[in-house]
């Protein structure tokens, strides 16, 4: 029997489209119902996850238009040019004079915590 062949054009095509992607659709562009396949295919292409909603959404690094503070949103995703969220937290600490609250950083970040609330 032969494998099936998924072409990763076809996630190129998604993001040129909508530029933010979740797993369920890119699975549908893909047409097949395992995760790891995407996985596989994502790997060929620069790809970043977002930092908010635990990482749910995907977009390409070319899609991403950062802002000066290196952050970037798609409907209501938060994306960091830095990658995770842990990441770029310390980026911001690193960068602050004066530190940062939790409900300073949060706020600026675009999360909440339950601790934060």
């Amino acid at each position: 029997m032969r494998t099936a062949t998924f072409q990763v054009a076809a996630l190129t095509r998604l993001f040129e489209e909508q530029s933010v992607a979740t797993m369920d659709e890119m699975k549908q562009a893909l047409g097949t119902a395992v995760d790891m396949t995407v996985f596989r295919k994502l790997r060929e292409i620069p790809y970043m996850t977002s930092y908010s909603h635990r990482g749910a959404f995907y977009t390409l690094r070319s899609v991403a238009q950062f802002d000066a503070r290196g952050l970037w949103s798609h409907a209501g995703a938060w994306f960091s040019e830095v990658g995770s969220l842990i990441d770029t937290v310390e980026r911001f600490v690193d960068r602050s004079s004066t530190g940062y609250l939790a409900t300073e950083l949060a706020a600026e970040l675009r999360v909440l915590s339950a601790s934060v609330r």
